[in-house]
Protein backbone atom coordinates (compact mmCIF):
# COMPACT_ATOMS: atom_id res chain seq x y z
CA UNK A 1 0.00 0.00 0.00
CA UNK A 2 1.48 3.38 -0.81
CA UNK A 3 0.42 7.09 -0.06
CA UNK A 4 1.88 10.29 -1.65
CA UNK A 5 3.45 12.75 0.21
CA UNK A 6 0.33 15.39 0.04
CA UNK A 7 -1.24 15.69 3.21
CA UNK A 8 -5.03 15.56 2.20
CA UNK A 9 -6.85 15.72 6.33
CA UNK A 10 -4.97 17.78 8.84
CA UNK A 11 -6.46 18.60 12.59
CA UNK A 12 -4.31 21.42 14.60
CA UNK A 13 -5.18 21.56 17.96
CA UNK A 14 -8.88 19.77 17.73
CA UNK A 15 -10.49 19.92 21.19
CA UNK A 16 -13.95 19.16 22.79
CA UNK A 17 -15.77 19.55 25.71
CA UNK A 18 -19.19 18.59 26.75
CA UNK A 19 -19.40 20.57 29.88
CA UNK A 20 -16.13 19.96 31.95
CA UNK A 21 -15.59 17.11 30.27
CA UNK A 22 -12.94 16.77 27.84
CA UNK A 23 -13.51 14.57 25.01
CA UNK A 24 -11.09 14.94 22.90
CA UNK A 25 -7.71 17.53 23.73
CA UNK A 26 -5.37 19.28 21.63
CA UNK A 27 -5.04 16.41 18.83
CA UNK A 28 -3.42 17.42 16.29
CA UNK A 29 -3.03 14.56 13.49
CA UNK A 30 -1.39 14.91 9.39
CA UNK A 31 -2.85 12.35 7.02
CA UNK A 32 -1.44 11.81 3.24
CA UNK A 33 -3.48 11.18 0.59
CA UNK A 34 -3.37 7.94 -0.64
CA UNK A 35 -2.77 6.27 2.99
CA UNK A 36 -4.27 3.90 5.25
CA UNK A 37 -4.23 4.76 8.74
CA UNK A 38 -5.66 3.88 12.13
CA UNK A 39 -6.98 5.73 15.48
CA UNK A 40 -7.01 2.99 18.32
CA UNK A 41 -7.99 3.49 22.31
CA UNK A 42 -9.48 1.89 24.81
CA UNK A 43 -13.35 3.06 25.52
CA UNK A 44 -13.93 6.31 26.12
CA UNK A 45 -10.72 7.56 24.80
CA UNK A 46 -12.48 9.86 21.99
CA UNK A 47 -12.05 7.94 18.74
CA UNK A 48 -15.57 8.43 17.51
CA UNK A 49 -15.62 12.07 18.94
CA UNK A 50 -12.67 12.87 16.75
CA UNK A 51 -14.52 11.25 13.70
CA UNK A 52 -17.40 13.63 14.48
CA UNK A 53 -15.67 16.70 14.47
CA UNK A 54 -14.00 15.55 11.51
CA UNK A 55 -17.16 14.73 9.28
CA UNK A 56 -18.30 17.78 11.14
CA UNK A 57 -21.38 15.75 13.00
CA UNK A 58 -19.87 18.22 16.27
CA UNK A 59 -18.54 21.34 16.36
CA UNK A 60 -14.63 21.58 18.22
CA UNK A 61 -14.49 23.79 20.74
CA UNK A 62 -10.98 24.89 19.81
CA UNK A 63 -9.12 23.89 16.99
CA UNK A 64 -9.15 23.18 13.49
CA UNK A 65 -9.95 21.29 10.36
CA UNK A 66 -8.39 21.25 7.43
CA UNK A 67 -9.22 19.30 3.85
CA UNK A 68 -7.04 19.32 0.87
CA UNK A 69 -5.07 22.78 2.20
CA UNK A 70 -8.71 24.51 3.05
CA UNK A 71 -9.69 24.87 6.65
CA UNK A 72 -13.25 23.34 6.93
CA UNK A 73 -13.73 24.00 10.66
CA UNK A 74 -17.28 26.14 9.95
CA UNK A 75 -18.34 23.68 6.88
CA UNK A 76 -21.71 21.56 7.78
CA UNK A 77 -21.52 17.61 7.06
CA UNK A 78 -23.46 17.99 3.64
CA UNK A 79 -20.66 20.64 2.49
CA UNK A 80 -17.74 18.29 4.12
CA UNK A 81 -19.74 14.88 1.90
CA UNK A 82 -19.78 17.51 -0.78
CA UNK A 83 -15.97 18.12 -0.70
CA UNK A 84 -14.76 14.51 -0.43
CA UNK A 85 -15.48 13.10 3.07
CA UNK A 86 -17.42 9.92 3.76
CA UNK A 87 -17.42 7.72 6.61
CA UNK A 88 -19.38 4.45 7.86
CA UNK A 89 -20.68 4.36 11.29
CA UNK A 90 -20.16 1.69 14.35
CA UNK A 91 -23.78 0.78 13.94
CA UNK A 92 -25.06 -0.10 10.84
CA UNK A 93 -26.89 2.27 8.96
CA UNK A 94 -29.35 1.23 5.82
CA UNK A 95 -32.41 0.90 4.37
CA UNK A 96 -33.26 -2.63 6.09
CA UNK A 97 -36.98 -2.91 3.56
CA UNK A 98 -34.91 -2.06 0.50
CA UNK A 99 -32.58 -4.38 -1.41
CA UNK A 100 -28.63 -4.33 -1.46
CA UNK A 101 -28.82 -2.82 -4.80
CA UNK A 102 -31.70 -0.36 -4.01
CA UNK A 103 -29.43 0.99 -1.01
CA UNK A 104 -26.22 1.51 -3.02
CA UNK A 105 -28.44 2.89 -5.76
CA UNK A 106 -29.74 5.46 -3.90
CA UNK A 107 -26.32 6.83 -2.52
CA UNK A 108 -25.12 6.99 -6.28
CA UNK A 109 -28.21 9.03 -6.65
CA UNK A 110 -28.00 11.12 -3.80
CA UNK A 111 -24.20 12.02 -4.93
CA UNK A 112 -25.41 12.45 -8.75
CA UNK A 113 -26.59 16.28 -8.60
CA UNK A 114 -29.88 14.55 -9.54
CA UNK A 115 -32.81 16.69 -8.19
CA UNK A 116 -35.99 13.92 -7.15
CA UNK A 117 -38.85 14.00 -5.07
CA UNK A 118 -39.51 11.66 -1.91
CA UNK A 119 -41.34 9.42 -4.76
CA UNK A 120 -38.97 9.71 -6.99
CA UNK A 121 -36.57 8.60 -4.54
CA UNK A 122 -38.21 4.77 -4.14
CA UNK A 123 -38.91 4.32 -8.01
CA UNK A 124 -37.80 0.68 -8.91
CA UNK A 125 -34.13 0.62 -9.08
CA UNK A 126 -34.37 -0.50 -12.94
CA UNK A 127 -35.78 2.97 -13.81
CA UNK A 128 -32.90 4.35 -13.10
CA UNK A 129 -30.73 2.33 -15.34
CA UNK A 130 -27.77 5.19 -15.79
CA UNK A 131 -27.00 4.13 -12.63
CA UNK A 132 -26.83 0.44 -12.87
CA UNK A 133 -23.20 0.16 -13.83
CA UNK A 134 -21.86 1.67 -10.84
CA UNK A 135 -24.24 0.16 -8.22
CA UNK A 136 -23.07 -3.35 -9.86
CA UNK A 137 -19.04 -1.87 -10.04
CA UNK A 138 -19.51 -0.85 -6.30
CA UNK A 139 -21.13 -3.99 -4.81
CA UNK A 140 -18.38 -6.12 -6.73
CA UNK A 141 -15.22 -4.09 -5.12
CA UNK A 142 -16.83 -4.74 -1.75
CA UNK A 143 -17.21 -8.39 -2.26
CA UNK A 144 -21.26 -8.55 -2.41
CA UNK A 145 -22.08 -11.75 -3.98
CA UNK A 146 -25.13 -10.70 -7.04
CA UNK A 147 -27.13 -12.72 -5.39
CA UNK A 148 -27.62 -11.02 -2.69
CA UNK A 149 -28.14 -7.72 -4.43
CA UNK A 150 -32.32 -8.02 -4.56
CA UNK A 151 -32.38 -9.60 -1.36
CA UNK A 152 -33.90 -7.25 1.36
CA UNK A 153 -30.57 -5.37 3.32
CA UNK A 154 -32.56 -6.86 6.91
CA UNK A 155 -32.11 -10.60 5.01
CA UNK A 156 -28.31 -10.73 4.56
CA UNK A 157 -25.92 -11.76 6.72
CA UNK A 158 -24.40 -9.04 8.84
CA UNK A 159 -20.84 -8.73 7.35
CA UNK A 160 -22.49 -8.42 4.19
CA UNK A 161 -24.44 -5.41 5.82
CA UNK A 162 -20.94 -3.78 6.93
CA UNK A 163 -19.62 -4.45 3.67
CA UNK A 164 -23.58 -2.55 2.00
CA UNK A 165 -22.24 0.53 4.24
CA UNK A 166 -18.76 1.05 2.68
CA UNK A 167 -20.40 0.80 -0.45
CA UNK A 168 -22.61 3.36 0.15
CA UNK A 169 -19.90 5.13 1.33
CA UNK A 170 -18.17 4.59 -1.82
CA UNK A 171 -21.06 5.85 -4.02
CA UNK A 172 -20.59 9.47 -2.84
CA UNK A 173 -16.93 9.09 -4.83
CA UNK A 174 -15.25 9.92 -1.25
CA UNK A 175 -11.58 11.17 -1.53
CA UNK A 176 -11.47 10.25 2.46
CA UNK A 177 -13.32 7.51 3.97
CA UNK A 178 -13.61 7.39 7.75
CA UNK A 179 -14.49 4.02 8.98
CA UNK A 180 -15.91 3.54 12.37
CA UNK A 181 -14.99 0.15 13.55
CA UNK A 182 -16.16 -1.59 10.49
CA UNK A 183 -15.88 -5.07 11.76
CA UNK A 184 -18.40 -4.02 15.19
CA UNK A 185 -20.49 -6.54 16.09
CA UNK A 186 -19.06 -9.37 13.74
CA UNK A 187 -17.90 -13.02 14.74
CA UNK A 188 -14.25 -14.36 14.70
CA UNK A 189 -15.02 -16.02 11.40
CA UNK A 190 -16.56 -13.04 9.82
CA UNK A 191 -13.60 -10.67 10.02
CA UNK A 192 -11.30 -11.75 7.46
CA UNK A 193 -14.05 -11.48 5.12
CA UNK A 194 -13.82 -7.57 6.15
CA UNK A 195 -10.41 -7.41 6.39
CA UNK A 196 -10.37 -8.67 2.35
CA UNK A 197 -13.30 -6.38 1.81
CA UNK A 198 -10.97 -3.36 2.62
CA UNK A 199 -7.97 -4.41 1.05
CA UNK A 200 -10.40 -4.35 -2.39
CA UNK A 201 -11.62 -1.42 -2.12
CA UNK A 202 -8.02 0.35 -1.38
CA UNK A 203 -6.52 -1.88 -4.25
CA UNK A 204 -9.20 -0.92 -6.40
CA UNK A 205 -9.30 2.97 -5.97
CA UNK A 206 -4.94 3.18 -5.20
CA UNK A 207 -4.39 6.72 -4.08
CA UNK A 208 -7.65 8.47 -5.39
CA UNK A 209 -8.75 6.63 -1.62
CA UNK A 210 -7.31 7.75 2.02
CA UNK A 211 -8.85 5.06 4.58
CA UNK A 212 -9.19 6.51 8.08
CA UNK A 213 -10.20 3.77 10.44
CA UNK A 214 -11.39 3.32 14.32
CA UNK A 215 -11.24 -0.05 15.28
CA UNK A 216 -10.88 -2.31 18.30
CA UNK A 217 -9.85 -5.75 16.95
CA UNK A 218 -6.15 -5.08 17.10
CA UNK A 219 -5.85 -8.07 13.53
CA UNK A 220 -7.50 -5.51 11.44
CA UNK A 221 -5.74 -2.35 12.47
CA UNK A 222 -2.33 -4.29 12.43
CA UNK A 223 -2.80 -5.66 8.49
CA UNK A 224 -4.28 -2.69 7.39
CA UNK A 225 -2.56 0.13 8.93
CA UNK A 226 0.64 2.24 7.71
CA UNK A 227 0.49 4.27 10.49
CA UNK A 228 -1.45 4.07 14.10
CA UNK A 229 -2.65 7.00 16.21
CA UNK A 230 -3.41 6.27 19.82
CA UNK A 231 -5.26 8.14 21.86
CA UNK A 232 -6.13 7.77 25.72
CA UNK A 233 -8.36 10.37 27.90
CA UNK A 234 -9.03 12.47 24.75
CA UNK A 235 -4.90 13.01 24.01
CA UNK A 236 -2.55 11.68 21.45
CA UNK A 237 -0.45 9.67 23.44
CA UNK A 238 1.60 7.94 20.38
CA UNK A 239 2.06 7.57 16.46
CA UNK A 240 4.13 5.12 14.50
CA UNK A 241 3.69 1.78 12.29
CA UNK A 242 2.47 -1.16 13.36
CA UNK A 243 6.12 -2.31 14.89
CA UNK A 244 6.48 0.88 16.86
CA UNK A 245 2.92 1.03 18.53
CA UNK A 246 3.74 -2.38 19.39
CA UNK A 247 6.97 -1.71 21.22
CA UNK A 248 5.30 1.68 22.70
CA UNK A 249 6.17 1.25 26.30
CA UNK A 250 3.79 3.78 27.30
CA UNK A 251 0.50 2.54 24.95
CA UNK A 252 0.64 -0.91 26.68
CA UNK A 253 0.49 0.95 29.65
CA UNK A 254 -2.49 3.33 28.80
CA UNK A 255 -4.30 1.29 26.66
CA UNK A 256 -3.37 -2.78 27.57
CA UNK A 257 -2.40 -2.69 31.46
CA UNK A 258 1.10 -3.20 29.95
CA UNK A 259 0.74 -6.20 27.95
CA UNK A 260 1.10 -6.69 24.53
CA UNK A 261 -0.74 -9.89 23.75
CA UNK A 262 -3.72 -7.54 22.25
CA UNK A 263 -1.44 -6.31 20.07
CA UNK A 264 0.06 -9.23 18.71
Amino acid sequence: MSSTNEVILSTDGLTKSFGGLVAVSDVSLDVERGAIKAIIGPNGSGKTTLFNLITGALPPSSGRVYFEGQDITGFSMHQRTRRGISRSYQITNIFPYQTTFENIRLAVQGCSGRQVNFYGMLKKAGEYSEFHEKVIDIAAIVGLDAARLYVPAALIPHADQRKLEIAMALATEPKLLLLDEPAAGMSIEEIPDVIDAIVRVKESYGDELTLLVVEHKMDIVMRLSEEIFVLSEGRMIAKGTPKEIQENEQVLTAYLGGTDEELA
